[in-house]
This record gives C-alpha cells, sequence and structure tokens, in this order.
C-alpha cells in the first residue's frame, strides 16, 4: 500500500512494477543523469547500469521498510517519468528526500509538483520536524531546485568526493516543519 496517492496535472506515483525495468534502464543510463540518480548503497552511481543492475535496484526498492521510492507516471501515456524517495533509515525525525525526474522531462514542474507530494506526506503523516537532502556541489540544476523548493543550505562537507578531475563538497539542505507550514499558509492565504 502506498503511503500517499497522487493523480494531477497529469502525473501520478505509484508502486514501481516489473514491466517498468526498461524505461527505468533507459533514464537512469541518460548521460545527464550521471553522478545524480541517487541509486541505494551498492549500487555505481557514475558508471552505466546493465539490465541487473537495474533489476537489482527494483527489488531492493521493493523490499524497503524505512523508506519508499514511487514511480513517476505520465498519466496519459503511462510513460515512466522519474522517481521519488523519502528515506527515515537514520531517525523518523529527520527523514531525507529526493526527486530525480528523466532529464527529458525536466523544467517542466514535475519535481516541484512530486517533492511538494512528499513533504506533506513526511510532515503531515510522520514526526519529521526537517526533511534534509544532500546534493554534490558540481550538481548546479539539483541545488537551484532545492532552492526554489525553499530549502535550505545547512552546511557542506569538502572533499566528499571527485568529479571531473576536481574535488567537490557534499552540500547539505534541509526544510524545517515550521518553514514548510509557513510557504504552505502563504500559498493559501495569497
Amino acid at each position: 500500500m502506498l503511503p500517499f496517492s497522487l493523480k494531477r496535472d497529469g502525473i501520478a506515483l505509484r508502486a514501481f512494477e516489473p514491466t517498468d525495468v526498461h524505461a527505468l534502464y533507459a533514464y537512469l543510463n541518460d548521460p545527464a543523469l550521471e553522478g545524480r540518480r541517487y541509486l541505494p548503497d551498492g549500487f555505481p552511481d557514475l558508471a552505466p547500469l546493465s539490465a541487473r543492475h537495474v533489476e537489482g535496484i527494483l527489488e531492493h526498492w521493493q523490499k524497503e521498510s524505512e523508506s519508499w521510492t514511487l514511480a513517476v507516471v505520465d498519466t496519459t501515456s503511462g510513460a515512466l517519468l522519474g522517481h521519488v524517495r523519502a528515506d527515515w533509515e537514520w531517525d523518523p525525525h529527520c527523514p531525507s528526500a529526493c526527486v530525480v525526474i528523466a532529464p527529458a522531462q525536466q523544467r517542466r514542474g514535475i519535481g516541484s509538483a512530486v517533492l511538494a507530494v512528499a513533504l506533506a506526506f513526511l510532515f503531515e503523516e510522520t514526526p519529521a520536524h526537517v526533511v534534509s537532502g544532500w546534493v554534490a556541489s558540481w550538481n548546479e540544476p539539483a541545488l537551484a531546485f532545492a532552492l526554489h523548493n525553499r530549502f535550505s543550505e545547512a552546511g557542506r562537507q569538502p572533499r566528499g568526493g571527485l568529479h571531473a578531475g576536481s574535488f567537490y563538497s557534499h552540500v547539505a539542505l534541509d526544510l524545517l516543519r515550521g518553514e514548510w507550514t509557513a510557504m504552505r499558509e502563504r500559498r493559501y492565504v495569497a
């Protein structure tokens, strides 16, 4: 059973199905997503994924107990547009969230709509007082997305890894429950 459902503005969230493996393989191997696929530990984030990797990722997502990963689909065509994940393994009061949209589908508001639903679930249905995320400092589109959706930079871990031959930082981002509540109230008042 899904923790929530979304079916609006032409998109829906649903559990991944075995038939999603080919579409998932295609968008996860898009070179534009290299290093920002947000996969479970043990799966390569830089190298191309094999079909066996993608099958393993789907199996992992279906077995998770302290997180969920849902498919983002187009309600008209049924096409897989991306995925959204929430993870509270470390602490249910401080879950993390991430949204991955296929590069061909980006810049259409899909990611923001999906993140809004995930945040509503986490802040309304769980004890979360903050939702966090991590982004590589070289990933400027992801940083812009997080800031656009009212996340704030909470800190940096310098030399978090290497990208294109240079060190980069892991940027910690967060959104507090009070900030989210104020944001929602402004939206309803305006």
